[in-house]
């Protein structure tokens, strides 16, 4: 046979319920870091908005957010340029890792044999600006951030994906794709 438990005092009760008040704080929902705001591009007529998010790392301020929108901006721009032949891909040997360099002058190669094929196309590709419209990143972790950019060449438009990771205290592009 089994003793009967004694009941809890006044001061059992309350520190249990304090404990799990605390627990409660832990288990509610918070928001998730977030920055917006806009870029000003020279190709582009209008502010391009931007929106990083960050998958619960604290780390991220409004100057840094902004300063990684700027740059997965001017890589994707960049990178379209050398997709479509208008700039040489040593430009970005700083910016991009040596096989994301190697995959961008590979699509070069392919769009300038099939522009050859089509006049109208290289028309329309290689000599309009790339515009961005709207560019979306998130901190995967803290040294990665994933970015897609809306952009339009002509009437065409692209989305464009830029990973940059941090490299020391430097940010490298080390994916991109334009599609």
């Amino acid at each position: 046979m089994t003793a009967p438990i004694p009941p809890a005092s006044d001061e059992e009760i309350t520190s249990a319920f304090a404990i799990l008040d605390s627990f409660q704080d832990d288990l509610l929902p918070r928001p998730i870091p977030t920055i917006d705001g806009f870029i000003v591009v020279e190709s582009s007529t209008t502010p391009v908005p931007f929106h990083i998010t960050s998958c619960g790392f604290d780390t991220v301020d409004m100057v840094q957010g902004h300063s990684m929108a700027v740059s997965a901006v001017k890589l994707a721009c960049m990178a379209a340029d050398i997709m479509r032949g208008r700039v040489y891909s040593r430009h970005l040997r700083r910016a991009m890792t040596a096989p994301c360099l190697r995959r961008l002058e590979t699509m070069s190669v392919i769009m300038n044999n099939h522009s050859r094929i089509s006049p109208e196309l290289k028309a329309k590709l290689r000599y309009l600006p790339a515009i961005p419209h709207h560019v979306s990143g998130m901190f995967v972790n803290p040294t990665t951030l994933e970015t897609s950019s809306h952009l339009t060449i002509g009437p065409q438009h692209y989305w464009s994906n830029i990973v940059l990771r941090q490299r020391g205290c430097r940010w490298v592009c080390t994916f991109a794709d334009i599609g």
